[in-house]
C-alpha cells in the first residue's frame, strides 16, 4: 500500500538493501526492566475515602502517576499510562480503572481532575471513549493490536467474549455519552460549551474562571492561554471531543444502530467544519486556538496544533502543511511543548510602576508547559498523528531522539521524570512544584515507543488491516 505522499508503509518494503536489524528491547533493557518493576509501586488496591487528606473512595484497583507526590487517580494521565499496560501482564488493571471512572462519574456527575474532594468541580482532557475501546481491542487480540471492523463486530456481539456480552461495551459507552452530554455540552450546569460556535472550552462547575480552567486543561500552566484559558476554544480539547463523536459512531455501527450512526456522524462533521473555520490558518498552515471573547485566532504555536492529526481531523494537504512546522518544536531530545518564538519577548520592567511589576513579570515569564520543556503526552499524540498520516521517517526520528534522551537521564538518575528539558536533554528546572520522578506517563510512552520502533525495525505492518487509500490511516498500535 502506497499513500499519496509516496510513502510505502512498513511491511510493504520488498527490494531494499538488507542491513542489520536493531534490537531496541535489548538496547534499552535496563530502562524497560525499571518500568516493569515500577508498576508494582503505582498499582494500588481499592482504597476507602479518607476525609483528612481529601482522598475519594476508589472501589477497584487503581493506578497513580507516581509513588510520591501524586497518590491520586488523574483522568488524562490514565489514558497515557494505558500505553504502557496494553499487551502486558498488567493490562487487567485497565478495566478496573474504567470501573473507577464510572463510579466517580455516577457519584459526582463528573470525572474529576483527580480523585480528591478538592477537584470534583473540574475535569481534565477527556479520553474515556478511547480508553474503553482500548480495553476491547487489547483483550480481543491479547497484544494491543487494532482489530478491523468485522472482527470487532464479531467480538463485541459474541456472548462468550472476555466480558460476557456486548452489554459491557454498551454500559461503558453510555457512561461516556452521559459525560459528553452532561459535563462537556450542558451550558446550564458546566462552563464548557460555547453555544454560539457549538464548540467547547475548559472551565469548571461554578464560574469557569481562568485559573481553574487552566488546571482543567492539564497545561498548568502555560503562556499559550495568556492567563485567560477560559476565553479560548482550545484546538486539542475539541479534537478530543471529535474523537468521542467518532467513537460513538463506531460503536453504533458495531451494534447496528443506524440512526445513531447518522446522528454521531453528523455531529462530528459539524464540529470538524467549525474547527476548520476557526482553528485552521491556511496562510500559516497550522491549527491554532480561537479566542472567542475577542473573536480572533491565537497565533501561539504549540503541540496542541498537531492533535487534529491524532484525531484524524486534518486532510492530507493540511497534514503536509502542519508537518512543515515540526522543526519549530524538534530538538535533539524530542519535541518541546511550545515553540520558542511564541514566548513573550523580554521587556524592560523599569518602565512599569513598581507595584505592577510582579504581575507583569508573572504574566510574561515562561511556565511549566512552555518551551523548553518536553512533555511526553503531547509528544506522543503528535507522534501518533504523524504515523496516521504516513510520516514514518519523521515519527521514527523523533521517537529515537526521545528514547535516547530519556534513557540517558534514567542511567544518570536511576529514574524517569514527568518532563525533561528540551534544550539540554536533562532533568528540568523546578517550576510550579518539585520535579516528579517515576513517572507514569513517561514510563508508559517510553515503553510504547520501543514497541513501535521495534515493529518498524522488524517490518511489521503498523497499518494492519487499514484499507484507506489516503490518510488518516488506522494503526495496529492503539492511540
Amino acid at each position: 500500500m502506497q499513500n499519496s505522499l509516496g510513502i510505502i508503509p512498513v511491511g510493504s518494503h520488498k527490494n531494499q538493501m538488507i542491513k542489520p536489524k536493531r534490537n531496541y528491547e535489548k538496547e534499552f533493557k535496563d530502562c524497560l526492566d525499571y518500568i516493569d518493576s515500577y508498576w508494582d509501586k503505582i498499582i494500588h488496591k481499592p482504597a476507602r475515602e479518607k476525609v483528612h487528606n481529601n482522598f475519594l473512595n476508589i472501589p477497584y484497583h487503581f493506578i497513580t502517576p507516581n509513588d510520591k507526590k501524586f497518590s491520586y487517580i488523574f483522568y488524562w494521565d490514565t489514558f497515557f499510562m494505558f500505553r504502557g499496560l496494553m499487551g502486558t501482564k498488567r493490562e487487567w488493571v485497565m478495566k478496573e480503572m474504567i470501573e473507577n471512572f464510572e463510579y466517580l462519574f455516577e457519584r459526582f456527575g463528573i470525572i474529576p481532575n483527580f480523585s480528591s474532594h478538592a477537584s470534583v468541580g473540574r475535569s481534565q482532557p477527556p479520553f474515556l471513549t478511547t480508553m474503553i475501546l482500548d480495553i476491547y481491542k487489547t483483550f480481543n487480540n491479547g497484544n494491543g493490536a487494532l482489530s478491523p471492523l468485522k472482527i470487532l463486530r464479531n467480538f463485541f456481539l459474541k456472548p462468550t467474549s472476555t466480558f460476557g456480552h456486548v452489554k459491557w461495551l454498551s454500559k461503558k459507552m453510555n457512561t461516556a455519552r452521559k459525560e459528553y452530554n452532561k459535563v462537556w455540552n450542558n451550558s446550564a450546569q458546566y462552563n464548557h460549551f460555547v453555544e454560539k460556535y457549538g464548540l467547547n472550552r475548559y472551565g469548571d462547575r461554578d464560574i469557569g474562571y481562568a485559573y481553574s480552567s487552566e488546571l482543567e486543561s492539564g497545561w498548568d500552566f502555560t503562556s499559550r492561554f495568556y492567563n485567560r484559558c477560559n476565553e479560548f476554544l482550545p484546538v486539542d480539547l475539541n479534537s478530543y471531543l471529535y474523537k468521542y463523536e467518532k467513537d460513538f459512531e463506531l460503536v453504533a455501527s458495531l451494534t447496528d444502530k443506524a440512526k445513531e450512526v447518522n446522528f454521531w456522524s453528523d455531529r462530528a462533521q459539524k464540529r470538524k467544519k467549525m474547527m476548520n473555520k476557526l482553528f485552521w490558518n491556511q496562510k500559516k498552515g497550522f491549527f491554532f486556538d480561537y479566542g472567542y471573547v475577542y473573536e480572533r485566532q491565537s497565533d501561539f504555536l504549540s503541540l496542541a496544533g498537531f492533535v487534529p492529526l491524532w484525531a484524524g481531523i486534518a486532510d492530507l494537504k493540511q497534514a503536509e502543511q502542519v508537518l512543515e512546522k515540526l522543526f519549530l518544536f524538534e530538538t535533539e531530545y524530542g519535541l518541546v511543548i511550545t515553540a520558542r518564538e511564541s514566548l513573550a519577548p523580554k521587556i524592560n520592567l523599569s518602565k512599569f510602576p513598581v507595584r505592577f511589576r510582579p504581575v507583569v513579570e508573572e504574566v510574561i515569564k515562561p511556565k511549566q508547559w512552555d518551551y523548553p520543556n518536553i512533555w511526553p503526552p503531547l509528544e506522543y499524540l503528535t507522534i501518533t498523528g504523524l504515523l496516521r498520516y504516513g510520516f514514518l521517517d519523521d515519527a521514527k526520528r523523533i521517537m529515537e531522539k526521545s528514547v535516547n534522551a530519556h534513557a540517558k537521564i534514567f542511567r544518570k538518575y536511576g529514574t524517569f521524570f514527568e518532563r525533561i528539558d528540551g534544550e539540554r536533554g536533562e532533568k528540568p528546572q523546578r517550576e510550579l512544584y518539585e520535579i516528579q520522578s517515576g513517572f507514569g506517563w513517561t514510563n508508559a510512552i517510553f515503553y510504547r515507543y520501543i514497541k513501535i520502533l521495534q515493529d518498524l525495525e522488524d517490518g511489521v505492518d503498523i497499518y494492519g488491516f487499514s484499507n484507506e487509500e489516503n490518510p488518516p490511516y488506522d494503526l495496529v498500535i492503539l492511540h
